[in-house]
């Protein structure tokens, strides 16, 4: 008996990629195309208050607060919401507007393993697609992140 063995390396250009990926985002999260996005929101102590650094993207028909990835300034950001006095008195003025997403500080996506495991089981592992989800989500949404976490 012979053993044979194939050796097939498939080639997905960037372009082929990014519509794949597009396809499966449409696909598996209803309403990605009209994703809102908002000042995320973390517990202050005084109940919610608003993170000027994190903006939370959301579903339609989600939550305010159930994230599908959030855009943060990584220099300032704490996952813990451990800010200090700075943010738990009065709401910031800054929080009354809209946040701009094209603003340079806003440097890194935060993108939940929930989610990745969704795309996993089409895509397969994160690591044949997790750069080009980043490239994705800057074009779609016109942000500028340098960068990705899958937490």
């Amino acid at each position: 008996m012979l053993d044979i063995y194939i050796d097939m390396k498939i080639v997905i250009t960037e372009n082929r990629m990014y519509n794949l990926l597009n396809k499966s985002l449409e696909h598996l999260f209803d309403g990605f195309n009209d994703v809102d996005y908002t000042w995320a929101d973390f517990n202050c102590g005084w109940g919610v208050c608003c993170d000027i650094y994190a903006v939370g993207f959301t579903l339609p028909g989600s939550e305010h607060d159930d994230y599908l990835f959030k855009l943060i300034d990584s220099e300032n950001y704490d996952n813990n919401g451990d800010y200090g006095e700075e943010l738990t008195g009065e709401l910031p003025e800054i929080c009354m507007e809209h946040p701009d997403i094209t603003n340079p500080q806003f440097d890194t996506i935060i993108f939940y393993e929930l989610f990745v495991e969704e795309l996993e089981s089409y895509l397969g592992p994160i690591r044949n697609w997790g750069s080009e989800l980043l490239g994705l989500l800057n074009t779609k949404f016109g942000m500028n992140a340098k960068k990705i976490i899958f937490i």
